[in-house]
């Protein structure tokens, strides 16, 4: 029932008899419900006013709990905007540090090599100088073997047995002194 139903109601059962409204029926329940009304008010007055007091307590711890947790999303807040602002300068400077130490090894790398291929040169010219060293001093002996022996050819045609003897052995040392010298250096 709603409201209204109620007082409807009560009006009703107050005017049902003679057509004219009841006092007595009316007062009667009136007391009634001032007595129950009196006797709640008494036995509930103190539960109600600690369950209020509770409640009062409680919805306040909640509201600071929660102005704490909005200042502290809010300083967080303050800090990440902060960090972020911060952020781009610190990948600004990590991504140039990071081009300043590829260029370092890329120096590096580039210093060493020249290096390399400065001592590649170096030993090339080397290998070839003593190369064309050694084959100058074949082709020297090689000379010098065919010359006594062209000579040898020479001198046993045209000198008698004991003249020849002393050339051939005289040339012979000083080739052979030649050839040993030439090998020393």
């Amino acid at each position: 029932m709603t409201e209204y139903g109620i007082i409807n109601f009560l009006l009703t059962a107050a005017t049902e008899h003679h057509n004219t409204f009841n006092w007595r029926f009316a007062t009667e329940h009136a007391v009634n419900l001032l007595i129950l009304l009196l006797v709640l008010v008494y036995f509930l007055k103190t539960p109600i006013r600690n369950f209020l007091v509770e409640r009062r307590s409680s919805i306040g711890h909640e509201i600071d709990v929660a102005e704490k947790t909005i200042t502290e999303a809010k300083a967080r807040y303050e800090e990440y905007s902060k960090r972020l602002e911060g952020i781009e300068g610190e990948i600004s400077a990590i991504k140039e540090s990071l081009r300043v130490q590829g260029e370092k090894e890329r120096d590096e790398i580039l210093r060493v090599a020249s290096a390399a291929s400065e001592n590649m040169k170096k030993e090339t010219a080397e290998s070839i100088a003593l190369q064309t060293e050694r084959a100058k001093r074949e082709i020297q002996s090689e000379v010098a073997d065919l010359a006594l022996a062209h000579a040898r050819g020479i001198i046993a045609k045209n000198l008698g047995d004991a003249d020849r003897e002393k050339m051939v052995a005289d040339f012979t040392k000083n080739i052979e002194d030649e050839k040993w010298h030439q090998s020393q250096h």
